[in-house]
């Protein structure tokens, strides 16, 4: 049986909508900034959103939400966005191997923290980065690298939520996530 689709927040700011498939152990979403579901992809000619067991996802935004405090970028390089800086900070080489092993890792452990495709456990998801910036949370994503067969609508780029407002609407989400499949 599905549930009824639900929606916290307003899509026209920030927003979180979601349907449960008790068959299947799944959850559909979709995240919308400004009117535009940043999970959006196209696959033989249909449009979809992210649908998958979210279990391990689920505990990345909480944990992400849990330590929501500023954390800049660690390496100094262009870019408006995280995405966008993370694409040209690995342009980085040294024939120093130390320094280029410190480099990489410190670059790979801000991604932990930040970027929720590592948590992904398989699904076809978008690859967001989530970062506080003073009030504002800026999401930011790099879909350039996909599977052929899919086609995110959102390639790159990121946009500013303020803070409160995607705190209320993620923990919201997260306590129905957790009161559905956990309870």
């Amino acid at each position: 049986m599905m549930s009824v689709n639900s929606i916290i927040g307003e899509k026209s700011l920030f927003a979180i909508e979601y349907t449960w498939f008790d068959e299947l152990q799944s959850t559909e979403i979709s995240m919308y900034v400004n009117g535009i579901n940043l999970l959006a992809f196209e696959r033989g000619g249909k449009i979809f959103t992210s649908r998958w067991k979210f279990d391990e996802l689920a505990e990345w935004l909480r944990n992400y939400l849990n330590n929501n405090l500023e954390d800049p970028y660690p390496a100094e390089v262009e870019g408006e966005y995280a995405a966008i800086k993370d694409i040209n900070a690995r342009n980085f080489d040294s024939d120093d191997l130390d320094e280029f092993d410190a480099y990489y890792d410190k670059l790979d452990e801000w991604n932990l923290r930040h970027r929720w495709h590592t948590a992904s456990a398989g699904a076809v998801l978008a690859d967001l980065y989530f970062q506080r910036v003073g009030s504002s949370v800026e999401i930011s994503w790099n879909n350039q690298d996909n599977d052929c067969e899919v086609r995110f609508l959102n390639m790159l780029g990121g946009v500013t939520v303020n803070n409160t407002l995607f705190e209320i609407v993620v923990d919201q989400f997260l306590r129905a996530y957790a009161q559905h499949w956990f309870n």
